[in-house]
């Protein structure tokens, strides 16, 4: 009867879908998810929002979190670059979804992702957040925001000095290659700022834009020393709440604040800036939601945990390290209305001068 009902118990536990205990590695999987979990509540539960910067229809609020102890990561992709401790190829043979990064560095390496990343066979965006460990050689995910090149124009890649808008952001991070495709050129026709391959360079290069640009980042600029132990912003524009992303070390923070602004200022130029902005305890309550989202834990090429995040509001990913959170990006469900439109139609019109068609991607 024993023997019996032993064989009954596992088979209801596989009918349930209990099955066997966790082997080895998936307990050690598991101890190292838990306290990721955890590592995001004791965050969020820090975060205060400050007074808003406003220029025209771009609010921002600084987010605060002075209990936190932020992870021992405080150099970024273009510091490492410019000090020649970072380098950036194509695989061979080359792949339009992932590059090769080779780290001389005796200290990890934070990349952000939707950091820019220019030459080589075409523009690509850095996929998720990722730190590359001391002196670490990784292949990582990316995505092109260079549609019609894939052809050689350097060997090594170069920092774009350039973050992705946030719907370009946003499509990145719901791995959605098509959907990047079509943010770059709906970004490309909003801000009339077009190019013979589809890169997404050419809105930042544009004069017309710049020219738009500058007021909001003459205002805006100093936002990390005007407000010292802000670890992040969440940007509004007009009414609606557009993205956050807030930070460990407030180093980090004030490192990419160029970067970060001008990818807002490009969400704001050209909008309508009708509405009030949201009030700050409707941004708090927007943050507090990460609380109630889904989680799904993502293992990066690199060191650290990718918490993935799905909530009714929000949506995003918290990067994970030594106990602690290294960068939270969220990305509001509902952002600004984009205007339909017909990418070949598009091109074909703004681009009827051009003589040479590139080779497209593969």
């Amino acid at each position: 009867m024993k023997v019996r009902g032993l064989l009954a118990l596992i088979a209801v536990m596989a009918v349930v879908g209990l099955g066997p205990a966790p082997g080895p590695a998936e307990e050690e999987a598991e101890c190292r998810l838990q306290p990721s979990t955890g590592a995001i509540d004791a965050y969020i539960s820090q975060l205060k929002v400050g007074p808003p910067k406003r220029h025209a229809n771009l609010t921002l609020y600084p987010i605060f979190a002075d209990g936190v102890t932020a992870p021992n990561v405080d150099l970024t992709l273009d510091e490492a670059m410019e000090r020649g401790l970072l380098q950036i190829r194509e695989l061979s043979p080359a792949e339009v979804n992932r590059v090769l990064l080779m780290s001389s560095c005796k200290e990890p390496i934070f990349v952000m992702g939707g950091e820019m990343l220019t030459g080589a066979k075409q523009d690509r965006i850095v996929g998720d957040d990722l730190i590359i460990p001391a002196g670490g050689d990784l292949a990582i995910p990316v995505f092109c925001v260079e549609h019609g090149r894939w052809v050689v124009k350097s060997d090594t890649f170069a920092s774009g000095s350039f973050l992705a808008t946030s719907e370009v952001r946003k499509a990145r991070a719901a791995a959605d290659q098509g959907e990047v495709w079509h943010q770059v050129a709906a970004e490309q026709e909003r801000l009339e700022a077009p190019s013979a391959t589809g890169t997404l360079q050419s809105v930042q290069d544009s004069d017309e834009v710049k020219e738009q640009m500058e007021p909001y980042k003459r205002a805006l600029c100093d936002l990390p020393l005007d407000v010292g132990k802000a670890r992040g912003v969440v940007a509004c524009v007009g009414d609606e709440i557009i993205a956050a992303d807030v930070f460990g070390s407030r180093a980090v923070f004030a490192q990419l604040w160029p970067k970060l602004l001008d990818s807002y200022v490009i969400d704001a130029v050209g909008r309508d800036a009708g509405g009030r902005p949201p009030d700050a305890v409707r941004i708090k309550q927007w943050l507090m939601s990460v609380a109630d989202a889904e989680r799904s834990f993502k293992r990066t090429p690199g060191v650290g945990t990718l918490c993935q995040l799905s909530g009714r509001l929000l949506m995003g990913s918290a990067l994970l390290y030594e106990g602690g959170v290294v960068h939270m990006e969220l990305f509001a469900k509902e952002g600004p209305e984009v205007v339909p439109f017909n990418r070949l139609d598009f091109r074909r019109d703004r681009l009827e001068e051009e003589t040479d068609e590139p080779e497209p991607a593969r």
